[in-house]
């Protein structure tokens, strides 16, 4: 499965990058001719061939300090000349003695860097910096979202496909949302099969493998026995994430908000409902057992009401979203590079 390179999206300001460089092979070329001369000055003239703006974020370009790079460029280009008369071996380099471009580069590209620092960059790449199974307004619907991984506990990212997903957000409450979930199992189980089934990730070989066994389970109609495995498999994932896991703690680090950046949207709502995950319920508190999926009755507290069409769906569901989320985010690479 193709990797997106989210990192790629975010704007980045390097001005080292915008510095503009001789293209050596036009120089050469021309020097081996009689006419090296006549056609310098054709260089000169025509900058598209004698200079080369290297290939990068356009961004790069719309900081204050484009029109100072610019500048600085120019000076570095003139002081380049000289150099290329030792590139020329035998051939005349005083011919090159007084050669200075007359070309005014703030002139020419200030108008495109206006251009780009009128974009409305946050706008335009806001879109790109979320899964692919988002529906184009989700930026538009973030209490919708919030309530789904945050408030129910179900995976939004990744897994289900948009149209699923976009039922989930339409829908009026948790009650609602679940049967959405169960009357689309099957879709949701062959979203998840299509992520899993050619995932490859060093940090995540050891669990692929049983992640597919429970997906095999679910295709077979063992969805208890699938899901029950699918608890397992997350909590060692955020194990060996090194993520918190404890009740205390859980809601600072992976609840989503409507303050979280964008920069930090997609991973958030992949942790979010492990939020509810993480809950723990003791017979002894008085409180009433979590009709929601929790890793802590799962193993502890086994009961039908654990495992239940809904809380099964939801189990394979956030399994797949974080697999998927921590290969497209290199997440388990930066935790043993940490």
């Amino acid at each position: 499965m193709p990797k997106f390179d989210f990192s790629a999206l975010l704007p980045v300001s390097n001005i080292a990058s915008s510095t503009l460089k001789i293209d050596t092979t036009a120089i050469a070329a021309i020097a081996s001719t009689r006419s090296i001369s006549s056609r310098l000055g054709t260089l000169i003239a025509l900058s598209g061939s004698a200079v080369s703006i290297p290939k990068s974020n356009y961004a790069s370009l719309i900081p204050e300090t484009g029109i100072a790079a610019i500048t600085r460029a120019q000076g570095a280009l003139v002081a380049g000349l000289p150099v290329y008369s030792k590139m020329l071996g035998g051939f005349r380099t005083d011919l090159f003695t007084g050669v200075r471009p007359q070309i005014d580069l703030t002139a020419t590209l200030q108008p495109l860097l206006e251009l780009f620092r009128s974009f409305d960059w946050d706008s335009i790449t806001k879109p790109l910096r979320v899964p692919d199974n988002w529906p184009d307004d989700v930026h538009d619907r973030l209490p919708e979202l919030l309530e789904v991984v945050n408030r129910d506990g179900i995976p939004a990212a990744w897994v289900p496909r948009v149209d699923v997903l976009t039922l989930l957000l339409n829908a009026t409450d948790g009650d609602e949302r679940s049967e959405v979930l169960v009357e689309h199992r099957d879709e949701i189980l062959e979203d998840c099969s299509n992520w899993l089934d050619d995932l490859c990730d060093p940090v995540l070989n050891s669990v692929l493998p049983i992640a597919r066994e429970v997906l095999d389970a679910c295709h077979d109609g063992y969805w208890k026995v699938g899901a029950i495995s699918a608890v397992q498999v997350v909590h060692s994932v955020v194990e060996s994430l090194h993520w918190v896991s404890d009740r205390q703690r859980v809601a600072k680090h992976h609840v989503l908000t409507m303050d979280t950046p964008y920069s930090r949207m997609l991973e958030q709502a992949a942790r979010a409902p492990l939020v509810l995950f993480y809950d723990d319920w003791n017979p002894l508190s008085g409180k009433p057992r979590p009709a929601h999926l929790t890793r802590h009755v799962v193993s502890h507290r086994l009961g039908e009401d654990q495992v239940n069409d809904r809380n099964c769906i939801v189990a394979v569901m956030l399994m797949a979203s974080l697999l998927v989320t921590v290969y497209q985010l290199d997440l388990g690479q930066k935790e043993l590079a940490a």
